[in-house]
């Protein structure tokens, strides 16, 4: 079965969202700036001043942590730079199967739209477990967040170019011989 026009143009719409959401997540994987901290802001007295007059800042992500002094400490969160990995990963892989099955639907057509899934959703766990160790208020982590929406995007035009093959590609068994029988006439698009 090959593809009509509305999903000859969709279906590299959807590789297109998966690919500009594997690079953000490249992005915020490689460099470090999860989250700024301002020092000054931090530590509040019973006065309502700051216990120091200092100028500095810092920074904090996946691989360190830093201080505008120089001062680096380092702190491998490895357990989500995993996650997100995978997700990346699995959101390539569903970018490729979309790319390789732009000509012809073959028999990948609900991989595709699953493994954009399972990167949207491992994305998603590793930002909130980031989340839940310190604010997500810096250029890499508000990356992985573009990326999660990217991926969200990608997840539900491939949906929907497996959906509606899947709906029309049904086979019956007749006379013990599998036959291939559309369950819905496929239109040009106005509904006619």
């Amino acid at each position: 079965m090959t593809f009509k026009s509305l999903d000859r143009r969709l279906a590299p719409l959807a590789a297109v969202f998966a690919f500009l959401g594997v690079a953000l997540g490249v992005f915020a994987l490689t460099l470090n700036y999860w989250t700024y901290k301002d020092s000054d802001n931090e530590l509040p007295n019973d006065t309502n001043t700051n216990d120091t007059q200092s100028n500095s800042y810092g920074w904090k992500g996946l691989f360190k942590e830093c201080e505008s002094d120089g001062a680096c400490v380092d702190n491998f969160l490895a357990r989500i730079f995993i996650v997100c990995l995978l997700g990346i990963v699995s959101l390539l892989v569903g970018g490729i199967f979309s790319v390789v099955d732009i000509p012809k639907i073959t028999n990948r057509r609900l991989i595709t739209p699953l493994l954009i899934f399972v990167g949207c959703v491992l994305m998603t766990v590793g930002l909130a477990d980031y989340g839940s160790i310190d604010l997500l208020n810096y250029h890499c982590s508000r990356a992985m967040m573009g990326a999660i929406i990217f991926a969200c995007a990608a997840l539900s035009i491939s949906g929907f170019v497996a959906g509606q093959y899947s709906a029309l590609e049904q086979r019956v068994l007749i006379n013990n011989e599998t036959h291939d029988v559309q369950k819905y006439p496929i239109t040009n698009g106005n509904g006619l």
